[in-house]
């Protein structure tokens, strides 16, 4: 009971870490985006050289793959002790802002000397890396490793349970 209670305070520990990591590169992105502004030009919809449903249609494909990229990160993120902030890949869109295109998740992968313990953190670390509905082939084989990890794991505690028993 005490680990488990234990293994539930150092999750909503690392979830709390993860949404002031966000945080974080929310600001770091604001303030490069305030600087990239700067040197971009501004797209100006009034010239007759764009069509402005084009525009509209290219800028609105920018941010939902923005929020449905920090989604995902995020959805991560929460999911499992990380050793990193959220990192975010940047594309400039049509207005000139900076949108999040892609992104990554450091997890920490130390496994813990104490069975239980490790038990909790691959588990912990499937679930973070399979949590979201796209898979990427980075989330899927972070999965099948923590998945190994733990079978392994288990496989060395049957091992000596048999050993123990001769």
């Amino acid at each position: 009971m005490e680990i488990n209670n234990f293994s539930q305070s150092s999750s909503l520990i690392y979830q709390e870490l993860a949404q002031k990591r966000a945080e974080l590169s929310n600001i770091d992105k604001k303030e490069l985006e305030k600087s990239t502004q700067e040197s971009y030009d501004k797209v100006n919809i009034s010239d007759n050289k764009y069509d402005e449903k084009d525009y509209n249609r290219v800028l609105d494909k920018f941010k939902d793959l923005d929020a449905e990229t920090k989604t995902h990160e995020q959805t991560h993120a929460s999911g499992a002790p990380t050793t990193a902030p959220i990192s975010y890949n940047y594309q400039v869109g049509p207005d000139g802002k900076l949108y999040a295109t892609g992104g990554s998740v450091r997890f920490d992968t130390s496994i813990p000397d104490d069975e239980a313990s490790a038990n909790v953190k691959l588990e912990q670390l499937k679930d973070a890396s399979s949590s979201v509905d796209n898979l990427s082939s980075a989330d899927a084989q972070i999965a099948r490793t923590a998945n190994l990890n733990k079978l392994l794991l288990q496989s060395q505690d049957y091992n000596q349970g048999e050993s123990n028993e001769n």
